[in-house]
């Protein structure tokens, strides 16, 4: 797990700004609106132009000694959404925005990072997911919510046409590497 783990961190090598917000989550120009309740009602499974596609997750915190100090790593997300059918995704697919729910707090931010496969980017750093069957993500900086707790992980995936979909894996443990 500890190998697993370090692989994960080796992989978040870029931070990104997040912030918990309250009930309604902030908006820029390109992003719709998107309220608590739309995200926690987000379905585990969604078709987006007739591709079926699975959210999995990785959620963590490095508790490794002299790595982050006596408090722990902030929140550490890893995302890879799947086709079913092992398909490469459908065209200009892309994933903005990733949310992460623990019991009334919100995590969240537009991703316009650093993709894990460097390929799949374009200039503004949007994740496009149309080269694979697997789009992957990561984020970090996150809050010091405790290793054991149980969050959910929402992913905003956009679509050629520019529609939004929502995608959530519930009940995703937050793990501990010490």
């Amino acid at each position: 797990m500890k190998v697993i783990f370090r692989l994960v961190l080796a992989l978040m090598s870029v931070a990104f700004l997040f912030k918990e917000v309250p009930a309604q989550v902030d908006q820029s120009k390109e992003n719709l609106p998107v309220s608590v309740k739309d995200l926690r009602n987000a379905p585990a499974k969604i078709v987006l132009d007739g591709k079926s596609l699975s959210l999995s997750t990785y959620v963590g915190r490095d508790f490794m000694p002299g790595s982050w100090g006596h408090g722990g790593s902030p929140l550490m997300v890893g995302v890879k959404v799947a086709t079913f059918d092992k398909q490469a995704f459908p065209s200009r697919a892309r994933i903005d925005r990733i949310w992460v729910l623990f019991e009334e707090q919100i995590w969240a931010s537009d991703y316009r990072g650093v993709p894990l496969t460097p390929s799949n980017s374009n200039k503004e750093g949007w994740i496009y997911c149309s080269n694979s069957p697997v789009c992957e993500a990561s984020v970090q900086g996150g809050p010091q919510w405790r290793p054991g707790v149980l969050v959910d992980v929402v992913v905003r995936l956009i679509d050629k046409e520019g529609k939004h979909y929502l995608i959530q894996a519930r009940r995703q443990e937050i793990k501990s590497s010490v």
